[in-house]
């Protein structure tokens, strides 16, 4: 295995208006350990072509019919050589041509297992990120745009589950973190330009908010009012509203209202929701 080599996976399904944009950013990268695993969904807009069209410049790429994103993800997993492991989305670039070389070549990350920063958000030009916590993460995920896993934390606990289709990175860092066997490290550099539209803007992963609050309430024994777990309440709340199960989503949601730090936030979120729900627009829910 070559030292500190960096292996980026790109998870992709019919995103031939960026894919280009996103295999370009690494190329362009001044750091010379690196290289690029593409998993495809059985793309059929021209992605499968444009991916083709950079021969070996691509180091692994396969096009198949996959369970979702999280079972692509495992394979890039699979599939990856390097030391370290970087998910970059389909339609995301890195921030500049210099942000692995900055990262691994003026500092040495022996005995570290995630090292994350920071990214910006496309859709307002927000930094988002910030050191964690386990508890802090528990209320707010990083993206995994920003995140270099150690290859070798797969085998220690286990990979991406797949009965999480929106969120199995969220469920994974807090696996992570739990663990006090594994070292994580933040630097407080942006490392990618995040498009934060895509797959989970509004799309509800019911089994993950679901099992957060039974793991803290029930297993943990949590209070019903814990801060860290706002966001938890408002989504399984939302979850239940959408299911016509009223008293459920009621207590649910309330809770996002009186506990965290974005109570004004989740109170005027709910009436988004609501106004989506009650015109019957666009809620997945997996």
């Amino acid at each position: 295995m070559v030292k500190n080599l960096i292996s980026v996976v790109i998870v992709v399904y019919n995103a031939k208006q960026t894919i280009k944009f996103t295999i370009d950013s690494i190329l362009g990268q001044t750091y010379e350990a690196i290289e690029i695993v593409i998993i495809d969904a059985k793309s059929v807009d021209g992605t499968v072509e444009i991916v083709k069209s950079y021969g070996n410049k691509i180091n692994y790429f396969i096009s198949e019919k996959d369970e979702g994103v999280y079972d692509a993800m495992n394979k890039g997993v699979m599939a990856a050589n390097g030391e370290w492991v970087f998910f970059l989305g389909a339609d995301d670039v890195l921030v500049d041509e210099n942000i692995f070389s900055n990262i691994f070549n003026s500092s040495k990350y022996e005995g570290i297992d995630l090292l994350y920063g920071d990214v910006v958000l496309t859709s307002n030009n927000k930094i988002y990120g910030g050191e964690r916590t386990y508890m802090s993460l528990v209320d707010k995920n990083i993206c995994h745009q920003s995140i270099f896993y150690k290859k070798n934390i797969f085998n220690k606990i286990g990979k991406y589950n797949l009965d999480y289709k929106i969120l199995g990175d969220f469920d994974f860092n807090i696996r992570v973190f739990e663990n006090t066997t594994l070292k994580t490290q933040y630097i407080n550099k942006v490392i990618a330009l995040y498009n934060n539209k895509g797959l989970s803007s509004y799309t509800l992963d019911k089994n993950f908010h679901k099992q957060i609050l039974i793991t803290f309430l029930k297993d943990k024994k949590k209070p019903f009012f814990t801060p860290e777990l706002q966001q938890h309440h408002f989504y399984f709340g939302i979850i239940n509203l959408w299911n016509w199960k009223i008293l459920v989503a009621a207590k649910h949601i309330f809770a996002s209202w009186v506990c965290g730090k974005r109570k004004l936030f989740y109170f005027l979120f709910t009436g988004k929701f609501l106004l989506r729900i009650l015109t019957f627009q666009k809620i997945k829910i997996k």
